[in-house]
């Protein structure tokens, strides 16, 4: 393996990957359809109208899953995809990354889809930023696409630069919002069915006004509801769930 094919798998996450983050697995909200919806328009076969694509939102609400989905999808067209998350980015990126800079924006800029993740770690990284605008404008120039995420939206970045924040708004910008009481039921419901739990819908009813509202928060309570139903060889109950996630 060459030296930038170590790069390569070191930082970047090749495509197809994580199955479990496709678009059929994906839940979508009220909250979420427009960017579901864009997310998929934007890999889709048909040519996009938008060859930038920017998902901004809270923690936890899907914006990574949706990103490795569209790796995933262009992946089975064919397609160069890449992700990279921020924190990384900085790191070959940096003012002071050991002569490696050069060999990792190359890689970058020599695929047909670049998705970055956790672009707020880009805030205050002037060397970075500069990098990344690099980058962009090498790919827009190529005809390839280049998807982000974000937990703010591109208008309200902090601490970076007009022309990069600019680039960011060129395409589609797409919201994900918190996720509702009909869609967080069908979450637990799904997760719980994945582990071959059965919850009544007395528990959900339950755990709707007890756990927040994140993907990652709902994932915790099913799988320690699970672990503690395997344990105890008891069916799912409200009081067994109370005891188990020491909730009121």
């Amino acid at each position: 393996m060459s030296k930038k094919e170590r790069l390569a798998h070191q930082l970047i996450l090749d495509f197809p990957s994580r199955p479990e983050y496709m678009f059929s697995n994906f839940v979508v909200s009220e909250g979420s359809k427009i960017a579901f919806d864009a997310a998929r328009q934007f890999c889709g076969e048909k040519p996009s109208p938008f060859s930038t694509l920017y998902l901004f939102g809270g923690r936890n609400l899907g914006k990574t899953h949706l990103l490795i989905s569209i790796g995933n999808q262009s992946a089975s067209m064919g397609k160069k995809a890449l992700y990279v998350h921020g924190a990384d980015f900085i790191k070959k990126t940096d003012e002071n990354a050991n002569g490696s800079s050069g060999e990792f924006i190359s890689i970058l800029s020599n695929v047909d889809l670049f998705l970055l993740d956790g672009v707020d770690h880009i805030a205050g990284q002037r060397a970075s930023q500069e990098k990344l605008y690099l980058i962009f404008n090498t790919l827009v120039e190529k005809e390839k696409k280049i998807a982000f995420a974000g937990n703010l939206n591109p208008a309200n970045l902090e601490d970076t630069e007009s022309y990069l924040t600019s680039r960011f708004q060129w395409g589609m910008s797409a919201e994900l919002k918190p996720i509702d009481d009909n869609t967080t039921a069908k979450i637990i419901t799904k997760l719980a069915k994945d582990s071959g739990l059965v919850i009544p819908d007395k528990v959900v009813d339950y755990l709707l006004t007890r756990i927040p509202r994140d993907f990652r928060s709902i994932k915790h309570t099913i799988s320690t509801v699970n672990h503690e139903s395997y344990i105890q060889k008891k069916k799912v109950t409200v009081p067994m769930v109370k005891a188990t996630l020491d909730l009121p």
